[in-house]
């Protein structure tokens, strides 16, 4: 039978085909699961690929997405899983934001020998001879030509990771601390020639850090770092070993000397406190401004005010002195004005009878006399030329001196020994 050309173009090619034998069944079969099991694989793989950029993000950390190394919009990521298409494409970057960073610099100290190492600065001992190195010691050039070594701590933290990815070269905490200690360095010796070395040591250890915070963090700010410096400080500061014992000898010279200005002035603010108590600034004051006064006017109102000080204000032993003249000014005064007002009493009537006055007033005189408890009278007869009187001592006069005597005899307490020490005896007393 005879059969057509489209009959035999549709004709199912299983229904032609010859069965396999045992062995070549066996290899497609075979062939048929490694495909399979090869699909898998690139399944797998192509799963892995994809989520090989997930990054778990630490509550302490910002991350911020790279595509194609430009920074993709949008905030920080915070804590959690951050996802990203797979590298090259994406990169994540993840930056300890949170917390503080801290970084040490060595650049301005010495280099310790390897029997130094560990030590503390005040076992460490060189001779003159022993220089310093130009390429291995490092150290700040002060104001006075001197030199001093120190160590750094800074602390620091990323404030805009936006700002720091962005702008600083580089996207790692590496690429932000050579930035600081480029600043810093640059900084030290800036700030160093402005000081002295006993400054930079001892006296403006706190101006210099602050201010070295103060001078990073605007050259941070100028390029819109996203870093921002929170503390530096620093550490073993110390001239050159080789001649630190001559600098310490000399900072004792200078405390010794800072120490009796200081004794100096406390002793001169008490002694002008007992001199003239609470007043003595003004006092002080207005003395001064008399001495550097020029014009008339001011004069006398600054001498006007400084009598006023001195009779109201002053206290001390000036005020003591100052009360007690103005008591004996009054006192004379009032004297004399008693016997100014008694002599124009008197004046008229001496005009009238001078004699009469003068006799008047000397028998008054003679009664005051002669009437007082401590006179004692005696009166001569007539006629007699010659009188002697045994006149005793005055009993209230001897009980004085008696009272004096055992006075001078009594023991002083910090001695125990007689204050004085006067002859006893009838032929004393």
């Amino acid at each position: 039978m005879t059969q057509s050309p489209d009959e035999h173009f549709h004709r199912n090619p299983e229904s032609v085909e010859a069965p396999l034998d045992a062995p070549n069944q066996s290899l497609a079969d075979a062939l048929r699961s490694s495909f399979s099991v090869l699909k898998g694989i690139i399944a797998v793989i192509m799963v892995v690929y994809l989520v090989s950029n997930v990054r778990s993000i630490a509550g302490h950390e910002q991350a911020l997405k790279l595509r194609l190394g430009r920074l993709l919009p949008g905030a920080p990521h915070e804590a959690g899983l951050v996802w990203a298409l797979p590298e090259p494409i994406d990169e994540i970057v993840v930056l300890p934001t949170r917390k503080s960073n801290e970084l040490r610099i060595a650049s301005h100290t010495f280099r310790r020998r390897a029997d130094e190492v560990g030590k503390p600065l005040s076992f460490l001992h060189r001779s003159a001879g022993d220089g310093l190195h130009p390429t291995l010691d490092g150290a700040l050039l002060t104001a006075d030509a001197g030199l001093v070594h120190t160590r750094w701590k800074v602390t620091y933290k990323f404030d805009d990771v936006s700002a720091y990815v962005s702008r600083v070269a580089g996207n790692e905490v590496e690429a932000a601390e050579t930035l600081i200690r480029t600043y810093l360095e640059t900084e030290g010796i800036a700030i160093a020639a402005e000081l002295t070395a006993e400054e930079l040591i001892r006296t403006r250890v706190d101006y210099v850090q602050s201010e070295m915070r103060r001078r990073v963090n605007g050259r941070l700010t100028a390029i819109s770092s996203g870093v921002v410096v929170t503390l530096v400080e620093m550490h073993e500061l110390t001239p050159p070993i080789q001649i630190r014992g001559a600098f310490d000898a000399t900072q004792s010279a200078e405390n010794l000397k800072q120490q009796r200005i200081r004794a100096a002035e406390k002793d001169r603010t008490n002694m002008l406190s007992e001199a003239a108590g609470s007043a003595y600034p003004r006092l002080i004051r207005l003395l001064d401004e008399i001495d550097q006064s020029d014009a008339d006017a001011p004069l006398d109102e600054l001498r006007a005010e400084l009598d006023r000080v001195l009779v109201n204000d002053v206290e001390g032993e000036a005020g003591r002195w100052i009360k007690e003249a103005g008591s004996y000014r009054a006192n004379v005064v009032s004297r004399m004005q008693s016997d100014v007002e008694r002599y124009r009493t008197l004046l008229p009537e001496y005009r009238r009878n001078p004699l009469m006055l003068v006799n008047r007033l000397w028998e008054q005189t003679k009664q005051r006399l002669f009437d007082g408890t401590e006179i004692t009278t005696f009166y001569r007869p007539p006629g007699l030329r010659e009188l002697r009187l045994k006149i005793p001592l005055d009993p209230e006069q001897v009980r004085s001196r008696e009272e004096q005597r055992l006075q001078d005899k009594e023991l002083d307490v910090g001695t125990l020994r007689p204050k004085r020490i006067l002859p006893v005896g009838p032929e004393y007393d």
